[in-house]
């Protein structure tokens, strides 16, 4: 009887569909109780051929973790903004990073599950996908809001999407809790809504309100990592040399 190659797949299962597998079953179960065999029987793909495309099961949550991170970060013609007005801009760009993460719940449920875990282990390595679009749309705006007296200063882009990102992550992280204590389903249409425009009237809100500023240019202290046009993202270098991605 022939044998196909090691590394030929007859499935017809791709390495990509398997990873969509993967990251739906990582945020379900998280990474010590999925099982690859559980993967291969839902992907297609067997497992012999999982062990050729990923190594091993953190290699393959890894890149489950980047799809994951890659799918709640807006495209950058999302970052368009047909009005030159920083208040419109704002409202558009938080709406626009609110709706991805609320339309991938997985994905953020996975990773608030590395952040709690570690099982990467990414925060002392390059970083997973590149952020600077949407960084560099904030920053945009935050200068033309500031240059024109409408925004504070001592706000920077990271600070904005903090905000955002904070709002947008509790309607997955605290959804079960807030059902069971107030009969409240944060992840129904109402509720969804809601919580876009919270988040849309908070930053507004941080950015026009006349407190008094910080005297730094940012709330948080600030890495020296330049989100410029020609950033790279060096997603790769997570892997070690011998590790197969």
């Amino acid at each position: 009887m022939n044998r196909p190659p090691a590394d030929t797949d007859t499935s017809g299962t791709t390495a990509e569909q398997v990873v969509a597998v993967a990251m739906e079953s990582f945020a379900r179960h998280g990474f010590e109780d999925t099982r690859l065999e559980s993967i291969a029987q839902e992907s297609g793909m067997s497992k012999r051929m999982i062990h050729y495309h990923f190594g091993d099961k953190r290699n393959l949550y890894v890149q489950a973790l980047l799809r994951a991170v890659t799918l709640i970060r807006p495209d950058a013609t999302e970052m368009e903004f047909g009005s030159t007005v920083p208040v419109d801009g704002i409202r558009q760009i938080v709406a626009v990073i609110c709706r991805r993460m609320f339309a991938e719940p997985a994905a953020v449920r996975l990773i608030l599950l590395e952040n709690l875990f570690r099982h990467a282990g990414v925060s002392g390595v390059s970083p997973l996908a590149d952020q600077s679009a949407v960084l560099l749309a904030l920053d945009r705006l935050l200068m033309l809001g500031q240059d024109a007296g409408a925004f504070r200063p001592g706000i920077s882009a990271l600070d904005i999407y903090t905000i955002i990102s904070s709002l947008c992550a509790f309607r997955t992280s605290n959804r079960d809790t807030y059902l069971n204590l107030y009969d409240v389903d944060l992840a129904d249409g109402t509720n969804t809504a809601g919580l876009e425009r919270l988040a849309v009237d908070t930053v507004l809100s941080f950015l026009t309100s006349n407190m008094p500023g910080t005297g730094t240019m940012s709330y948080l202290s600030l890495g020296g990592r330049d989100y410029s046009d020609d950033h790279d993202s060096g997603s790769s270098s997570i892997y070690g040399e011998t590790d197969t991605v």
